[in-house]
Parts: C-alpha cells; structure tokens; sequence
C-alpha cells in the first residue's frame, strides 16, 4: 500500500509538476521587452513624421486661404470703390439733366411738356424742341438704366466675393480645427515617446539588475540565475499609518469621469500624505524605476520571491525614490523605497501626472517577475496578499 502511495505521488509530480502562480520568466523575456519597447518607439515616431508632414500640409492650406481672404477683401474694397464712384456719377449726371430740363418736369405730366413745345417761335424751332425733350429724356432713362446695371454688376460681385469670404472663412476654420487636432496628436505622440523612453530606460536598468545578480544568458531563468534575490513569507502594508481611498477593480475615474474603469491597484492615502515615507512589502530586488510618467508619476518595480513564488509589487505617484534602492539594491520590509507624491506632481496643481489628483499611493501586485510592459497582464487584487483594515490603521501589521 505504501508502494503505491509513493507510486502515486511520483507520478503526481511528473504529469503535475510543481505549481507555481506564473511561467518560468528568463533573461530572454527580459530583452524581448525591451525590443518591443524600442520597436514600438520607431513606430511612434513615424507616426509623428507622417502627423508632422500632414500638419504641416495644413499649416501651408490656412496660408493659401489666408492669402486668398485678403486678395477677395481688396477686391471687395475696389468693388465698393467703384460703386460709389458709380453712385457719384449718376448724381452728377442726374443734377446736369434736371438743370436741363427743370422747367419741364417730365415727369409731372404733359402740361409741361407741351409748354416747353408751344413756346417754340418757329417750327423748326419747335421740332427742335421736342426732338431735345426726346432726346434727352431718352439719354437720361438710358443713362440711369446703364448706370443701375453697373450697380447691379458691382453689388452681384460684391455679394459673390462676400459669399466667397465666407466660404473661404469656413474653410479656414475647419483647417484651423483638423491643425489643432494634429497638433494635439503631435503632442500626445511626444507624450507617448516620451514615456516609452522611460520604459526603454527601465527595461535597460532591469536587464541590468539581473546581469549584475548573475543572468547572462537568454534561457537563464530570473530566479536561479538571480543568487541575490532574498525570500520572504508574506506581504506587509507599504504604510505605516492611512486609509484606503480606492480599492482594486472597477470604479468611476476621479480625473475623467469615466465609468467602469478598471482601477489596477489600491489606493491609500492619510492627513498630509504628501512626503510620507513608503517602504518595500516584502524583501526582494529593486528592478527598475520610472522618472516622472505622465501617467503616474515616479513609479518604482519590487521583484519578490515569496514562499517559493514570484510577485512584482508596484508603487505609483512616488514624488521621489530613496537613491540607496536603485535598480539592482536588495530591499527588506523596513526599506524605505521613496516619498509619497501625487499632488504637488498632479498636473491638476501644476506637475507633470495626469493621472491624480491628490496625495496618496497607488499600490499594485501582479504575479510573476513584471516590468512596465506586461505588469497588467497578469495583475493580482493586493487585498487578497496584504490585509487592509476597512477603516484607518496605524501601523504595517494589523
């Protein structure tokens, strides 16, 4: 019977070999990463050529409209010119007809035309009195009428140039829109760079910590080729005195207003956080840190090895790090890894993190030996490894 417990339990432990909360993570993955990062960070910026090509297209098009804006507003000067002179003229030639035929006043009625005709002393003189009264009051309907289709001519065009402006202006401002629009593409890319930038730099220092603990070679596995790396039985609070202010999961987002977003972490927080010392949950081995992302702050990589397994812990809107736990440094629990931040950094206040508001720590947990870029992938809840009381506590273990 003994015989074939042993049997049994051998047979376990081939097809069910020893289970632990994550794969096997080598040397190798770590440099993955980080030529993903660097790939991902060519491909921004061709984005940014190709945005930057395209605004600059459009920079050139307001150029063109503006110029075309200011060509169809001296034209509508001229035109407006024109047809005051034109008014000028018809008032002139008007007054030198009425001179003419004031005593006629054609337009009252026959009896005055008649006057003017029988006050002829001769018939000739009387032809030649009717063919002027003719002739003139022809002349002058002639006159009016070419001069009001010039006016019509000249308001026809001044409409049409206004109606142009106006197109033109449209134009304008659409293209002034889509130039914003690029621009703040433009600016969200650089963002992006530059937070790839510190991912490069992060990956760079933990491919550096665990070459300096003894990984050299792609498939070295983290924890046998990592001799420095120190083991723990349990996770403490990374406060000693605070509250938690947000849990893990999902919630309405404090900055945008989003609903059911996914908080990955918990937040805690206490009067006058800001500068409160923050420590290491557990031993382990400073992996990387992040300089001031503009989405969450100074953010510091603990690699843990707790009763045989692996845990990354997180540690978000730090306003500083403790320059004796670099990349590489081993940490004990009572480690101080860095200061709170959060409000004095939060661009709500002048810094440089969107993603807060106020003072408080963002603390993650994930499985496994994570760097920024698969940390999310493989998140834990961290009430479920390190006991938060519902209310306040005022010390890291109970």
């Amino acid at each position: 019977m003994k015989k074939l417990v042993v049997i049994v339990t051998i047979l376990a432990f081939l097809v069910f070999p020893l289970i632990t909360n994550a794969e096997a993570v080598t040397f190798g993955d770590l440099l993955d990463e980080l030529e993903a990062f660097e790939k991902q960070r060519r491909e921004e910026n061709e984005q940014k050529q190709l945005t930057q090509a395209e605004f600059d297209r459009t920079s050139k098009e307001i150029v063109s409209i503006e110029n075309e804006i200011t060509s169809l507003n001296k034209r509508i000067e001229e035109a407006t010119e024109e047809i005051a002179k034109l008014e000028k003229e018809i008032i002139s030639k008007q007054e030198e007809i009425d001179r003419t035929l004031t005593f006629l006043q054609i337009s009252s009625g026959e009896k005055s035309y008649l006057e003017y005709v029988f006050k002829a002393k001769s018939f000739t003189d009387f032809i030649h009195r009717i063919s002027i009264v003719e002739q003139l009051s022809k002349n002058n309907k002639n006159l009016i009428k070419e001069m009001n289709d010039l006016i019509k001519k000249n308001n026809d065009l001044k409409d049409k140039l206004a109606k142009d402006i106006k197109e033109e202006e449209k134009k304008r401002g659409e293209l002034k829109d889509k130039l914003a629009s690029l621009g703040s593409k433009i600016e969200e890319i650089d963002e992006i760079v530059i937070d790839i930038d510190k991912d490069i730099a992060s990956a760079k220092e933990t491919i550096k910590t665990y070459e300096d603990l003894g990984c050299t070679k792609r498939e070295d596995v983290l924890t046998v080729c990592a001799k420095g790396m120190p083991t723990a039985t349990g996770f403490i609070r990374p406060i000693t005195k605070g509250v938690v202010t947000s849990d893990y999961g999902y919630r309405t987002h404090p900055v945008t207003g989003a609903v059911q977003s996914f908080h990955s972490g918990i937040d805690m927080s206490l009067s006058n956080a800001e500068g409160t010392s923050v420590y290491a949950a557990a031993p382990g081995v400073v992996a990387s840190r992040i300089y001031r992302s503009s989405c969450g702050g100074n953010i510091l990589f603990i690699h843990h090895n707790v009763n045989g397994y692996r845990y990354t812990t997180v540690y978000m809107h730090l306003l500083s790090f403790n320059d004796d736990y670099k990349p590489g440094a081993v940490v004990t629990a009572n480690s101080e890894i860095g200061k709170m931040g959060g409000w004095s950094t939060s661009t709500s206040h002048g810094g440089y993190d969107k993603c807060t508001t106020g003072a408080h720590l963002h603390f993650t947990m994930a499985t496994g030996f994570r760097t920024a870029v698969d940390y999310r992938s493989y998140l834990i809840d961290p009430d479920t490894k390190v006991y938060f009381p519902n209310g306040w506590w005022y010390s890291r273990t109970w």
